[in-house]
């Protein structure tokens, strides 16, 4: 690298390290629990909540839902919930998956490895609704190089594909739709905001609907 892409790269790297990593953005929160109160709405079924936190998207929005589990490798003093003490990825590898219609992925940085393996263990029936809540915050870790390995596997791209920070509402466009092939669904509703903060994180909300057998892969 030249002496300036070494000196951008520290000043971005300065820039990574201020902006701190907090369970909801306040400014942000009422848009991620308007699309989970849609996505409720839509699909009425039992939450499984990788990112669970201290709860703040339970007490607004998944209180209302048919059933909850939450995940989180911090324990938190609440006798109002359930949740697992651990980290999400063993969990969604070991569980029944088919208990829940709907997976809240609020993850800080990239949530697609967790959806990959939603997608490789969840089979969903012809005709049922299912429905994901995802936060990417992949933006600027994209800026230093390079996309996370599920992400781009979901979108269909090598692993270590670079110069794709400016594409990423595409990115993000493309990992969605390899989503929906590897579960064998059609994305019927969707609803999408921008977080207020300077990592520039993508909120959404998706309901998706099982393919007939006859057009399944």
């Amino acid at each position: 690298w030249s002496r300036a892409r070494w000196a951008m790269a520290a000043r971005l790297g300065a820039k990574l390290a201020n902006v701190q990593k907090v369970d909801n953005h306040q400014r942000s929160a009422p848009d991620k629990a308007l699309i989970r109160r849609n996505v409720l709405d839509a699909v009425k079924a039992k939450v499984f909540d990788a990112f669970a936190g201290s709860g703040e998207m339970y007490r607004r929005v998944w209180i209302d839902a048919p059933g909850y589990v939450g995940c989180d490798p911090r324990w938190f003093p609440d006798d109002t919930r359930l949740a697992y003490v651990a980290e999400n990825t063993r969990v969604l590898r070991c569980i029944d998956l088919a208990q829940f219609g709907i997976f809240d992925l609020d993850a800080y940085g990239s949530p697609w490895l967790q959806a990959a393996i939603i997608a490789a263990r969840r089979t969903v029936k012809p005709g049922e609704l299912i429905g994901f809540c995802l936060t990417d915050g992949s933006n600027m870790n994209m800026k230093m190089g390079g996309i996370p390995k599920a992400m781009s596997v979901l979108a269909g791209l090598r692993p270590r594909a670079v110069g794709l920070a400016s594409s990423h509402d595409e990115l993000v466009d493309r990992a969605l739709g390899g989503l929906c092939r590897r579960m064998n669904c059609r994305l019927v509703r969707a609803w999408r905001a921008r977080g207020k903060s300077a990592a520039k994180v993508l909120y959404f909300g998706l309901v998706m609907q099982g393919l007939p057998l006859n057009e399944r892969d």
